[in-house]
């Protein structure tokens, strides 16, 4: 029996949206490549100059052209802090246009956008039951963490497993909780993006990469996001998003 012209549009939409998250990811990890390349390219030539005076003065401190050499160092830290600043300065976005909506809209945004990446992966998606808490957020920065947190949770966990997502009142506003077996804890600070060590590198830069991001967002917005391990295996995600 031919499938339904509506379940063959479900299929093409199900598709579409899979693959507009397989973009996602692939263009984070593209913008990432390119901004580490700048920045060696950048730093690149001056730390070898530095790195070539100073040896020189090393090995012969009381040669007569010292003084010259570490004026070339001076010279080359001093380019190379305002390449730096001309960098950050470039790359820093500007603020977003805010847009307000309620929780239960912003929320039901995330999981309409996720649900069908789900169960092509095969993962089942446990949603909150019940109303969700009253308050208006700023739905661009809230949309951007939440639908990241999925994604990265739905492709860390294999076929068969399960994510949790869980919605509750805060003082402040409003916690996201996605309880997350398959994920290894973090044991890196969020704040920072250091590469990791090797005793940590089953934690892959992927993970590290998302949840900075998602970090440096959400306080932005006012709100905070903590991976909390959760026992015996797995992490729990905890976002607050400001509300009003």
């Amino acid at each position: 029996m031919a499938p339904s012209p509506r379940s063959e549009l479900e299929q093409q939409l199900e598709d579409r949206l899979v693959l507009l998250d397989r973009l996602r990811q692939d263009e984070r990890m593209a913008v990432t490549s390119r901004v580490a390349s700048m920045i060696g390219h950048l730093i690149g030539t001056p730390l070898n100059v530095i790195a070539g005076r100073a040896a020189m003065i090393r090995s012969n401190p009381n040669d007569e052209t010292a003084v010259e050499n570490a004026r070339r160092i001076e010279e080359q830290v001093d380019r190379l802090a305002q390449q730096i600043r001309r960098l950050i300065e470039y790359l820093t976005a500007p603020d977003p246009v805010v847009e307000r909506r309620s929780v239960s809209e912003m929320l039901e945004d995330a999981l309409g956008l996720y649900r069908p990446v789900a169960e092509r992966r095969g993962v089942k998606l446990n949603q909150p039951t019940g109303p969700s808490p009253e308050g208006m957020l700023d739905n661009t920065s809230a949309l951007i963490v939440l639908t990241s947190l999925l994604s990265l949770a739905l492709r860390l966990t294999p076929p068969g497993g399960e994510v949790t997502i869980g919605v509750s009142p805060a003082d402040t506003g409003v916690f996201f909780d996605l309880r997350v077996p398959a994920m290894h804890p973090t044991p890196q600070r969020l704040d920072r993006l250091d590469p990791p060590e090797q005793k940590h590198a089953r934690v892959g830069a992927d993970q590290m990469q998302v949840l900075s991001v998602c970090h440096a967002i959400a306080r932005r917005a006012e709100g905070r996001l903590e991976a909390q391990p959760l026992q015996p295996s797995g992490t729990l995600l905890r976002f607050l998003c400001r509300a009003s």
